[in-house]
């Protein structure tokens, strides 16, 4: 379809116009003109008749979701339309997604640019950058060393972009805790409470603030900086401890939050803060959620007026949990905003199925509640192992709940920018979605991450799996993937499928190799040893391929610092496999009688006595799988 962007403003037209010759459409005069009406209204509205389309909404994204609204109504229509109108409510002034950069993976500002563009399409306003030490800070050549940091000219350029395409791109860094990539150099040692947790109170630390505050503000147009503070629970508890004996560690925090809130403040700055620790030092067991409705607050000095609380909550499963807790926010202070999580963190794979849940029963509280501030964050806890790309499911699923819709209801929206719909999508939550997993993986259990990683010889995970035929499940998902892979049209989307298919071949192999060896070595079955040793060569091989595509992916979606870690921990796949390989083959021909790493009894790692069905579980990280012997530290 012609289209004629004449009565836009300038920059939306710019805009307008490439994301509809992106979509196959083309811009010129005489086209269907497209009329934006901007109304201080809760009601984003789409309506082609007679030939012209107009659309009206508060601000600018909402002209982009309107258009891809009816761009979605023409794909499904082969093109053509007579007549359409649609309308949504507009739940949340602002809305938008949270990006982790600083679990070694670094996104590129190609990536970045792609997140805006895809925020702006969903109508999102917001991109929050999770920046622990990847930012620069003149001056400081420790800060952020070999970890990908980006210079301020790199955050500016994204902050133009972002406000071309209507998207306030929001800084997020660490004013507490969480600053252990740093705080590992010497040159930090006077800045250490723990090896975590930055030491409140002195005059370096107050500076270091201050430096972080300045200069990550500076490239970046919004007022807006999240200074983070969440679980710090050692603070005050190493060389605070030492220097000044046991202090009462709510104090201390008070006394540190309004030193950040006065340097903001002083920068003209508008702070939030993850609000978890004021609910963990209430709580007995130090747990952010088990508060009771009744719990008081009164005792608490209060918080300082410029700061706003940040609750989030990527775990419950029914939305009188969450309005439970946006209720005691609410004794707290009125300045609240909501962060839900699009669960990239699990492991190798996402756990769609748990974010569909808790985002939707998350979002719903919000809306009875009167939150209108809202986002979603994208983790990649222990190394990003899962691909950045995998995202924009969840992120769509967010979107789609901020306007009252489930993703359902707009899947060729969702497919005209991926090239994928939620069905596809889908096939990579079951990696971690498998028999012995709770409903809607409530547990976050990443069956895939730690039958990828475990030693075969160890079997650490073996006496968790047995008898749930997770090799045949695999086979069957892999197979399932294979069909289709030859659709996708996206070429990176088609990578990380394909990527994802490997890692189904590989575990339909290797997730119950270590099942199969002992058994064989019990009843000393040489001639099945052998037949293993030829399953390990070959699994090795697709280990190695596995570890090519993840390096291949890296590239294009991450600077390359960072990955050195997931090119150890890959590459010990393969290298493992072939020393088992020795190891078993050394056996067979009697150069050694006896495996005892083979004969140590099978254990099960985590056992759920409330629930005898759950039968798999949270295998944690990395360092947590490989072995049970000490992988850093003394």
């Amino acid at each position: 379809m012609n289209f004629d962007l004449t009565m836009l403003e300038k920059n939306n037209a710019e805009v307008a116009g490439k994301m509809l010759e992106y979509f196959g459409h083309s811009v010129r005069n005489g086209g269907v003109p497209v009329q934006w009406i901007r109304k201080n209204t809760d009601l984003l509205a789409v309506e082609y008749q007679n030939n012209r389309l107009s659309v009206s909404g508060r601000e600018e994204v909402h002209l982009y979701r309107g258009l891809m609204l009816f761009l979605a109504e023409l794909a499904g229509n082969n093109g053509t339309c007579t007549a359409f109108r649609k309308e949504e409510t507009i739940y949340f002034s602002e809305a938008g997604l949270m990006l982790d950069c600083s679990r070694n993976g670094v996104a590129t500002p190609d990536f970045l640019r792609k997140m805006i563009r895809f925020c702006a399409y969903c109508g999102l306003n917001q991109l929050y950058l999770y920046m622990e030490d990847v930012y620069e800070i003149p001056g400081n050549p420790y800060f952020g060393a070999y970890r990908g940091r980006y210079r301020q000219k790199d955050l500016r350029a994204i902050d133009e972009y972002g406000k071309r395409m209507g998207v306030e791109v929001i800084p997020a860094i660490q004013t507490l805790a969480h600053m252990h990539t740093y705080l590992r150099w010497t040159a930090a040692e006077k800045l250490k409470d723990t090896d975590d947790i930055l030491l409140v109170g002195t005059q370096e630390t107050e500076e270091f603030v201050r430096s972080m505050v300045r200069n990550v503000s500076l490239p970046f147009s919004t007022k807006k900086i999240h200074v983070g503070m969440d679980e710090a629970d050692l603070l005050g508890l190493g060389n605070y401890l030492r220097a000044n004996g046991y202090e009462e560690r709510y104090s201390i925090m008070s006394r540190h939050l309004k030193t950040v809130c006065q340097i903001c403040h002083e920068q003209g700055l508008e702070p939030m803060i993850w609000s978890d620790m004021f609910f963990r030092l209430k709580s007995p067991s130090g747990d952010y959620y088990d508060l009771s409705a009744e719990t008081d607050f009164e005792d608490l000095p209060d918080l300082p007026e410029n700061l706003t609380l940040v609750y989030w909550d990527y775990y419950h499963h029914n939305a009188a949990e969450y309005e439970k807790n946006i209720r005691l926010h609410r004794k707290l202070t009125d300045r609240i905003r909501f962060a839900g999580g699009g669960w990239t963190w699990n492991g190798i794979s996402p756990n769609y199925s748990k974010a569909e849940k808790t985002i939707s029963e998350g979002v719903r509280a919000c809306r009875n509640q009167g939150i209108d501030k809202t986002f979603c964050t994208f983790w990649f806890d222990n190394g990003t192992e899962t691909p950045m790309g995998t995202i924009f499911y969840s992120a769509a699923y967010f979107a789609q709940q901020c306007y009252g819709s489930s993703i359902d209801e707009a899947d060729d929206l969702l497919f005209m920018q991926t090239g994928l719909r939620s069905r596809e999508y889908r096939l990579l939550d079951r990696f971690d979605h498998t028999p012995g997993t709770m409903e809607e993986n409530r547990n976050g259990d990443n069956p895939s991450k730690y039958l990828l990683y475990q030693d075969i010889l160890l079997g650490m995970f073996d006496a968790q799996i047995k008898g749930l035929g997770m090799s045949a499940y695999y086979g069957d998902l892999g197979r399932e993937l294979q069909g289709k892979i030859t659709e996708i049209q996206d070429p990176d989307q088609k990578r990380i499928f394909k990527y994802y298919h490997t890692l189904a071949e590989l575990l339909a192999v290797k997730s119950e190799l270590g099942l199969e060896i002992r058994r064989a070595y019990l009843e000393g079955n040489k001639d099945h040893m052998r037949n293993i040793c030829g399953k390990i060569a070959d699994c090795a091989e697709k280990a190695d391929e596995f570890k090519s595509m993840r390096e291949e992916i890296w590239f294009r979606e991450c600077r390359p610092f960072g990955f050195e870690v997931l090119d150890i921990r890959l590459g010990a796949v393969a290298v493992r496999l072939r020393t088992a390989r020795r190891r078993l083959e050394q056996w067979i021909t009697g150069e050694t009688d006896r495996l005892e790493e083979v004969e140590e009894p099978r254990i099960v790692y985590t056992e759920d006595a409330e629930h005898p069905e759950h039968r798999q579980c949270a295998g944690g990280f990395w360092q947590n799988i490989v072995s049970a012997g000490n992988i850093a530290g003394i």
